[in-house]
């Protein structure tokens, strides 16, 4: 019985307070449902749109790239373009170019009257590959003897500097009429080539294309008709420890 009693008043205080509240009932639940409307579906709607603003915003950066990419190789002189890869391969090449360390000698021999004898010089690794990666420049390493006094020397080495491909005096030696001098030609393999659409292309600086063109004015023995200036009776090449022999017509 007294469970009863207690139901029905606490029943009838409901009652009381829906009669007075009644009235409320529906306008909350509307603002409640707004507000859920709200945080369910307008705010997360407003996100969207603002990442999809910066999507936007990307996708016309990356558009203007290409754009970009393609004005630039479009406006690109293949000639030119192919020329100066050209100088600059056969500057740098990416491999050991025997031929163009030989042409090289030849022509700065022929071009200073100085007669080259004896030579040695060492292959290393037989290839192309460098131990320090591509980074590095590594070098083919050969001793020359010459037949001239220090001032014909200086000049070989003057006109070998302005030769492809790139070389460097190590060492110097000269006695009376003759002298023995260590060159270092360099080269360096191309780097993997990896293509990203994404990235710029880049445009060469000022000293950029001052370095090409400074290459490209350098002794080109390709397109010099050489002729061989070394005495058969001198010439006596050495490849790392074993001898070569007699060479007629090196070049």
């Amino acid at each position: 019985m007294e469970n009863n009693k207690k139901i029905n008043l606490e029943f009838s205080n409901f009652l009381i307070l829906y009669k007075h509240y009644k009235d409320y009932l529906l306008p909350s639940g509307i603002m409640l449902a707004c507000i859920l409307v709200v945080f369910i579906i307008v705010i997360p709607q407003f996100q969207q749109y603002f990442s999809s603003q910066d999507d936007l915003k990307v996708q016309v950066a990356k558009l203007q790239l290409l754009k970009d990419n393609y004005n630039f190789l479009a406006n690109l002189s293949d000639a030119k373009a192919n020329s100066d890869f050209t100088a600059l391969s056969y500057a740098l090449p990416n491999g050991k170019d025997f031929a163009g360390i030989m042409n090289a000698i030849s022509y700065v021999s022929a071009k200073t009257g100085i007669s080259v004898g004896d030579f040695n010089f060492s292959l290393g690794d037989l290839s192309n590959k460098s131990v320090d990666g591509v980074s590095a420049y590594p070098s083919v390493k050969i001793d020359v003897n010459l037949v001239g006094n220090s001032q014909a020397v200086m000049k070989f080495i003057d006109e070998l500097y302005k030769t492809a491909p790139v070389a460097e005096v190590t060492s110097i030696k000269t006695s009376g009429d003759a002298g023995i001098i260590s060159i270092l030609f360099y080269y360096k393999p191309f780097p993997p080539q990896t293509i990203d659409v994404t990235a710029p292309i880049t445009v060469l600086s000022n000293q950029d294309l001052s370095l090409v063109k400074n290459i490209s004015s350098w002794n080109n023995t390709v397109a010099q008709s050489l002729t061989p200036v070394i005495p058969s009776s001198l010439f006596n090449s050495s490849v790392a420890t074993s001898s070569a022999g007699q060479n007629t017509n090196p070049f």
